[in-house]
């Protein structure tokens, strides 16, 4: 009996389904669907192409944005997009930072000196000085969880005599002590199992001829994570310096000695030339000489090089180095008087070369204001090392590169000054991260810089010790623009004016000023006078930027004639030297109680970089500078401090907010920007997150801002809240802030450049995929249909204007779409976007390449290559999931606009690879017809109908169910530029279904 024949159509209204089970995806919707969109209900139509805007001049850069309506690229370097020339710029040097901070050790006592050392299994040793006894714990490098407490290091009946040092050789965490047993120095090693974090060691000796040196006289590396290679200051001979090496597994080797060399600083560095031949580079100094030496030595300790002199004189106070192909790279810190002090000193880092041969270079000054704070290391071609700038007030640590530039900082104002007894080691974790141990100023009493308080430093109870993780050369940039600034994140937070990338603020404000009295030679009245300085500069918008103000000085005058010099510290610290930064001098006397601009506003006082002070003579009498700048911290308004480094930002009621680096429950907030102001910052307008939410237990850090309205998202990893207000006013006062307000809900976000606005709230992706979180603040799991890219990272995500779509761009080279009109996902190819942007309102998309592509309306080209649409349906099985049908013919209805061809593969029976394939060529076109002679008509007229059907025979038709795949392709025999080729409203299924099921194979039939 004959089947009645039936129509089954599916309108192309839906997009694909990647959650559901593949063999039961819904009929209308797709398995897959590739440069497709919904330009009307239903229908499909290819996207635009991306056409070539310009390539960079190198491929470093991996993020785009835009800053003043112009493109933007920033990776190593900072790149401005002229559109006129259509040719990139190069605006200044960026170092991509990314830098997370640990607490490791906290205790009752503080701690003076710290190194760390991080194992293959995340667990942490860490060995420190406290209350003169010397200790170590091991913790979780992740979590900060403590696996052994405190633990004193074994002495073995002994003394330990100075900072010991921890390493990692193969699988034990390596500790290196100066003991003294019986009257005998000993330099000795203790392991412990990075897997028996419980065991106790026991001290083994490397050497008994040994002279400890308080400020650490032994040092050591490790080649290969295996074999350690340690020198140290000798005894024997009259003084040698001696090196041996000790392998993975704690055998010791031969130990070589430099006769007549004595070392009270001591540095190992190693430079493995293939990974298997590793050189020994050893580099001391001799402070009753004040000389310094470096040697060469092969991994079985022969001579490459002996000693040769680096330092022929001069006080050297710490030592590090790194080395490469071409040689030794020596950095050491020295301590310099200032020019109006002899007791009044800063440190600063002086650098040398050694060539491979062992021919010393020419020693230059690094970077001042900064003493060594850890070892260097290499990453690229490039030195780092952590500095510290010592100050009563604001003692911090700056990561510097070997040109002196300042990379990160961390522990602003709550460093703990000059190290004087060892560098702590600063070692690459598994994952490529330096990690670095410091000392941090855990319990503050602020700064009270009140004029006329005769005592106004901090009080600093306790110090205990962090670890900063820095990844250099990684960072997942975000920026605002805010303030005619681009503001960007890394391990500092830096501001584009259009002109080049600098520091956003000023590291530190001038201290360490000095007043050396008043004398003759002026106008000024006898009379009480206090100072204060700041630090000043106009970026290329024409905002002035102001430091915090310097602590007031006094000095009271004697006479109609007098003066008063001023002795001021620079700004070494900064990339502001195109246009160098101002110092501003401000004055407050008996008679005239408000602090008016001294220093000339037509011929300021510039700062140099290159020298640590200048001296300022002030003459001038009250009444010369009365209708001056006031002092902007007139009437209380909050004193300006730079930012920590940041890890997100945001723009929220017309202020920048930031979630700081160091502590990502703590975030920071500017001053309201208004129209010619700058962003301000100041460690006064914080506001604090709870690591905790109630029965929700621990929701971590902040991992990503952004706006829904009026209302300021913080997000989580595993939790959503919001705040709301306007903020205080610019004193401080009428701060109208909300707590922060949980968001009932399950998926938090760890991943801010996936955050994008539409119409319906927030999307973003969180562990679970891509979410909504609505207006309503109600979340949603809007991408389960492309669950299937749950395990990509989400790069960039764009609204396109003029379309209905959002756009998310992952690592896999997959750009998904979603039309939040009809709610549906579909995928682009061919889209190699590593970073993207809005730029003309057109999405442009950076590669890997360093070529920037926008989106070409119109056009059908994807850098030459053509724009090809391609989709699957799901299983199409009339009578159920394993009902039997007889299918007959598909049919499909679109709209010609080009030639095109389409492949058309049919898959039966749940069988995904295709038995069928049939070649549709299209082409509707022929010349108009009609005209003058035949009807007396004008132009010609007539044509091809758009209307484009096309009937398909299926050679298998007794099936359960049937898949179809439609790839368009190009046949170059059409031209060189492939069109729109058609759209496709839908398709029909001829068939008639059998009343019993599908007839199962008899080998697949059992029981």
């Amino acid at each position: 009996m004959p089947l009645s024949k039936q129509v089954a159509n599916i309108n192309f209204a839906q997009g694909i389904d990647t959650k559901t089970d593949a063999l039961q995806i819904p009929f209308g919707k797709f398995y897959d669907m590739e440069n497709s969109i919904f330009r009307t209900g239903a229908g499909l139509t290819k996207r635009n192409g991306f056409g070539l805007l310009s390539a960079l001049p190198d491929t470093t850069s991996t993020y785009l944005t835009t800053f003043g309506e112009n493109l933007t690229a920033i990776g190593t370097s900072l790149y401005a997009y002229s559109n006129g020339s259509q040719s990139w710029s190069n605006r200044g040097a960026i170092t991509p930072v990314t830098l997370d901070v640990l607490p490791t050790v906290r205790t009752n006592a503080s701690q003076t000196q710290a190194d760390t050392v991080v194992a293959s299994n995340g667990l942490a040793c860490t060995v420190f000085t406290e209350a003169g006894s010397y200790k170590y714990m091991i913790s979780d490098s992740t979590t900060g969880q403590t696996i052994t407490t405190p633990t004193t290091i074994p002495a073995g009946g002994g003394t330990i005599q100075g900072a010991p040092k921890v390493f990692l050789v193969g699988r034990y965490f390596f500790i290196l002590i100066s003991n003294q047993i019986a009257a005998v120095n000993r330099l000795q090693y203790l392991v412990i199992p990075i897997t028996q974090p419980d065991y106790v060691p026991v001290g083994v000796d490397i050497t008994t001829q040994y002279i400890p040196v308080s400020t650490g006289s032994f040092d050591a590396y490790v080649a290969n994570n295996g074999t350690i290679y340690i020198a140290w200051n000798g005894s024997d001979g009259g003084g040698a310096v001696r090196v041996t090496s000790i392998s993975s597994t704690l055998t010791q080797g031969i130990t070589v000695a430099f006769a007549g060399s004595v070392a009270t600083l001591m540095s190992v560095f190693s430079y493995d030339t293939d990974n298997s031949t590793p050189i020994i580079y050893v580099n001391f100094y001799n402070s009753a000489t004040s000389t310094g030496y470096a040697l060469a030595l092969t991994s079985t300790l022969a001579t490459i090089f002996s000693p040769v002199q680096f330092i022929a004189s001069g006080t050297v106070l710490n030592l590090t180095s790194t080395a490469n192909a071409t040689g030794l790279n020596v950095f050491y810190e020295v301590q310099t008087a200032y020019s109006y002090g002899a007791t009044t000193y800063t440190n600063l880092i002086t650098k040398n070369t050694i060539s491979a041969a062992g021919t010393v270079g020419t020693s230059s000054v690094m970077v001042r204001s900064l003493g060594l704070a850890s070892k260097a290391f290499y990453v690229g071609d490039v030195s780092y090392m952590l500095g510290v700038y010592q100050s009563t007030y604001q003692p911090t640590y700056f990561l510097v590169n070997d040109s002196g530039k300042v990379v990160s900082k961390v522990a602003y104002s709550n460093g703990a000054g000059y190290l004087t007894t060892g560098l702590p080691n600063a070692l690459a974790d598994s994952d490529g991260n330096y990690r670095v141990a410091y000392l941090f100023k855990t319990q503050i009493t602020p700064v009270n810089k009140t004029q006329g308080v005769a005592s106004p430093a901090g009080i600093y109870a306790q110090i205990g010790v962090n670890l900063a993780s820095f990844a250099i050369g990684e960072s997942d940039f975000e920026s605002a623009e805010i303030g005619q600034n681009l503001h960007i994140t890394g391990g500092i937070l830096w501001a584009f004016d259009g002109a080049q990338p600098v520091e956003q603020g000023f590291h530190l404000w001038p201290d360490n000023i000095l007043l050396t009295g008043s004398g003759a030679g002026g106008v000024m009245t006898a009379q009480q006078y206090y100072y204060i300085v700041t630090y000043e500069w106009s970026d290329n918008q024409g905002n002035i930027h102001q430091s915090a103000p310097s602590i007031p000085l006094t000095v009271t005058t004697a006479g109609a004639t007098s003066s008063v010099t001023l002795n001021i510290n620079t700004l070494r610290l900064t990339y502001k030297t195109a246009q160098p930064v101002k110092i501003v001098i401000w004055r407050w006397s008996a008679a005239n109680q408000i602090f008016y601009q001294v220093t000339s506003v037509t011929s300021p006082t510039y700062n140099s970089t290159t020298t640590d002070s200048i001296t300022y003579v002030d003459t001038v009498a009250d009444s010369s500078i009365i209708g001056n700048r006031v002092l902007y911290t007139t009437g209380g308004v909050i004193e300006n401090i730079a930012p920590p480094a940041a890890s997100n930002l945001t723009m929220y009621k017309s202020r920048l907010w930031l979630v700081d680096s160091e502590d990502k429950n703590l975030l920071w907030y500017s001053k309201q920007v208004v129209e010619g102001t700058p962003v301000e910052m100041s460690d006064l307008l914080t506001y604090y997150v709870a690591p905790t939410q109630g029965a929700q237990g621990s929701t971590g850090g902040v991992t990503a801002l952004s706006v829904l309205d009026d209302k300021l998202i913080l997000f989580k990893q595993n939790a959503i809240y919001y705040v709301t207000g306007n903020g205080p006013d610019n004193t401080g006062a009428n701060n109208d802030l909300s707590e922060a307000i949980f968001v009932t809900g399950t998926a938090g976000c760890t991943n801010p450049q996936s955050i994008v606005m539409t119409p319906q709230g927030l999307m973003y992706q969180s562990d679970k995929g891509i979410w909504l979180l609505g207006r309503n603040l109600q979340t949603q799991y809007i991408g389960a249909d492309v669950e299937a890219y749950n395990s990509d990272n989400v790069l960039s995500a764009v609204t396109v204007p003029g379309t209905n779509q959002v756009r998310f761009t992952l690592d896999s080279g997959v750009t998904l779409m979603y039309d939040y009109y009809y709610n549906q996902w579909g995928t682009f190819t061919n889209v190699p976007a590593i970073a993207s942007t809005l730029f003309q309102n057109l999405h442009t998309y950076l590669d890997s390449y360093g070529r920037v592509l926008q989106e070409t309306p119109g056009v059908y080209l994807d850098n030459g290559s053509p724009v090809l649409m391609k989709f699957t349906t799901s299983w199409l099985a009339m009578g159920g999931l394993q009902g039997f049908q007889r299918a007959y013919q598909l049919m499909f209805l679109g709209t010609f606009y080009t030639p095109h061809k389409l492949n058309v593969s049919i898959g039966y029976d749940y069988n995904p690879s295709p038995e069928q394939q049939t070649v549709i060529t299209a082409d509707n076109y022929s010349a108009p017809w009609g005209g003058d002679p035949n009807w007396g008509g004008g132009s010609a007229w007539g044509g091809a109908s758009q209307v484009e059907q096309w009937r398909l025979f299926l050679q298998k038709q007794k099936t359960q169910a049937i898949q179809v795949t439609v790839q368009e392709y190009f046949d170059a025999s059409y031209g060189t530029v492939p069109g729109l080729g058609l759209s496709l409203s839908g398709m029909a299924v001829v068939y008639g279904l059998k009343s019993n099921a599908f007839k199962i194979n008899p080998a697949n039939s059992v029981g």
